[in-house]
């Protein structure tokens, strides 16, 4: 009893003893069993590991696991990066408004040439937007509808006609205050509008006075896509329609399609030329080396199989200025050329443009202007505002797969570097005008008018009347595309 109370006795664990054994050798027994399981766990693991390490290093396997692993890795990235939110249509009126203020001691006299903006589609080059080998066609979609537009001051409203017509100089409306009002057409001289279509205004302001025209333009406008890619929303029209990387064509493919109008048109090289300031889009390794170097980085960084892939090469090169040119507050009243935006490193809507329009046409791939204005997602604050557009060809062998006439198989879409605007137009960018050749007619939009008078201002603002979201909105993402 001594004994036990002291725990001299059976001290070691009794469980699992079996008779006619004493618990100390069950222990050892039961001991020498666990030691077995465990060895036997061992090599099931390491059978288990080695099968692991067998299916993945399988060429098929391990191409499979790293794609599953890069789409985790997308979704992660895609929840966690930043973007804008826009609505999937919208119905506003935007006023295009200019404010003259006569600080002087007689008259002053403004001249003002005010773009009349156009109805837009998803191809402005072309009939539709695919066309297929059986005859069937994809309509294009409508992304700017212009319903009515006025001009008023004076204290008075004029309708102006959104079916094209026009109204000379001989025939102008005269206000009660003497001002004159027409709407000429595209020409030359003081009373034709120097780039397209216009509403031509003459108006005196008395000294010691402010006057205000506004321009008031009441419209619809949808999201769009030209990009095929599960980053963009289902819900915004032309996705299915759309390029992409795997769908391209190369830089030989641009001047097979849309009976090579865009490539004959706008992959001049340099275009626009702006005088002492030099040409604006610059291509040339001799007048524009930095624009150079800066393609021949960007073509350098793509894969082997992607060195001619036109798609690419753009997409590469817009995700490459969003990394590396910021945007400037402060940029110089005079738009910096492509070339002195890459040197600079750094550059406005007009210069980031310039910057892009001038990298793509080291390729031959056909860029040109958008002008209009840009408001936040809720339509309170505009910004005049400049951008692109460029036409990528899809591949010979996926429209052949598609059954798409070769003609026909391309996009032509509004690519806006400082925004994150990948191929896609969104409601909230009023297109003012898109460039037509030749690129005099550039020149033309950005002179705009002429003012006379001893200190005598002119402001150019927009501001909204209303506006209304239909559909909801979407969320654009501002992420780099992996090429590699």
């Amino acid at each position: 009893m001594n004994a036990r109370v002291r725990g001299e006795f059976m001290r070691s664990p009794t469980r699992k003893a079996k008779q006619g054994v004493a618990p100390r050798h069950a222990m050892t027994s039961s001991s020498s069993k666990r030691k077995v399981r465990k060895k036997r766990s061992k090599i099931n693991q390491l059978g288990l590991i080695a099968l692991i390490a067998f299916i993945f290093f399988t060429p098929d396997a391990r191409q499979f696991v790293l794609a599953k692993w890069a789409e985790i890795e997308d979704y992660i990235m895609e929840g966690l990066a930043p973007h804008q939110v826009y609505p999937l249509e919208a119905e506003y009126t935007v006023v295009r408004s200019i404010d003259l203020w006569n600080n002087g001691s007689g008259n002053g006299h403004l001249e003002e040439s005010i773009p009349i903006p156009m109805d837009v589609t998803s191809n402005e080059g072309g009939a539709f937007s695919l066309a297929y080998t059986d005859g069937t066609e994809i309509a294009k979609s409508q992304i700017q509808e212009i319903n009515s537009m006025e001009l008023r001051l004076d204290g008075e409203v004029i309708a102006i006609p959104t079916d094209g017509s026009t109204r000379q100089k001989s025939n102008a409306i005269v206000t009660g205050d003497g001002t004159e009002v027409w709407w000429p057409g595209k020409g030359l001289g003081s009373e034709k509008c120097p780039h397209g279509d216009c509403v031509r205004v003459s108006i005196d302001v008395p000294a010691g006075t402010h006057e205000t025209v506004d321009f008031a333009v009441n419209l619809k406008s949808s999201s769009h896509t030209w990009w095929h890619s599960t980053r963009m929303d289902g819900k915004v029209d032309g996705k299915s329609e759309g390029t992409s990387v795997s769908r391209s064509g190369t830089f030989d493919d641009i001047e097979e399609r849309g009976m090579g109008s865009r490539s004959a048109t706008f992959s001049a090289n340099p275009w626009y030329d702006r005088g002492a300031e030099g040409w604006a889009i610059d291509a040339r390794q001799s007048t524009a080396p930095t624009v150079y170097q800066t393609a021949a980085s960007i073509e350098a960084s793509l894969p082997g199989n992607l060195k001619d892939n036109a798609y690419a090469f753009a997409r590469a090169t817009f995700d490459w200025l969003n990394d590396n040119v910021p945007y400037d507050v402060s940029a110089p009243n005079v738009a910096r050329s492509g070339e002195q935006c890459l040197v600079a490193g750094m550059g406005d809507c007009d210069e980031q443009s310039n910057a892009f329009m001038s990298i793509m046409r080291t390729k031959g791939i056909p860029t040109w202007y958008v002008f209009g204005a840009l408001a936040d997602s809720e339509f309170e604050s505009w910004q005049g505002h400049a951008w692109a557009y460029i036409m990528l060809p899809m591949s010979d062998e996926w429209c052949e797969a598609n059954d798409i006439i070769l003609e026909s198989c391309y996009v032509e879409g509004s690519v806006d570097v400082v925004n994150h605007k990948w191929l896609v137009h969104t409601p909230t960018a009023y297109i003012d005008w898109i460039e037509k050749a030749p690129w005099e007619n550039v020149d033309g939009y950005y002179s705009g008018g002429s003012l006379s008078g001893n200190d005598f201002k002119r402001l150019r603002s927009f501001y909204t009347e209303g506006y209304e979201v239909i559909g909801g909105t979407w969320n654009n993402k501002w992420l780099g595309e992996d090429l590699s």
